[in-house]
């Protein structure tokens, strides 16, 4: 019996849980062969395959037609135009601050932004030019 076909040996397998051939540890030889063997990917033990399973291989590739697809994201320019308002009349940030929906912020760093929702009473998410921001108020 050579190295790799000794317990605590690699062997290069299919992995059922990572869909792909991969380096495995063999754990269980029997009559010189290895039967069980532990992912180094996924480090989950199953007996020794060639290749996927026929099931694995058949699996369809296509979109449940049950699956909602994700919206479109709105962006900063779609936000701004729906709103009423001025954001040059933008409320300066800060930390100690209680900010509402939909009102215009003015961050020292990020610029003008819009208040999308109070999470709890002391986070706000705020949608500036670079993306959404989580900030804290009323501290």
């Amino acid at each position: 019996m050579n190295k790799s076909s000794s317990a605590g040996g690699s062997i290069e397998a299919w992995c059922p849980r990572c869909n792909l051939n991969s380096a495995h540890t063999i754990t269980a030889v029997v009559n010189k062969l290895p039967d069980k063997i532990k992912c180094n990917t996924c480090d989950e033990h199953h007996n020794l395959s060639d290749k996927p399973s026929v099931k694995t291989r058949m699996k369809p590739k296509t979109k449940s037609p049950a699956r909602k697809s994700k919206s479109k994201e709105i962006t900063y320019q779609d936000y701004l135009s729906r709103l009423t308002g001025d954001p040059a009349n933008s409320i300066k940030y800060n930390i100690k601050g209680n900010f509402k929906k939909d009102e215009f912020v003015d961050h020292l760093n990020f610029g003008v932004g819009i208040v999308l929702s109070v999470i709890q009473i002391n986070k706000i998410k705020i949608l500036f030019k670079d993306g959404p921001r989580l900030l804290i108020q009323n501290q």
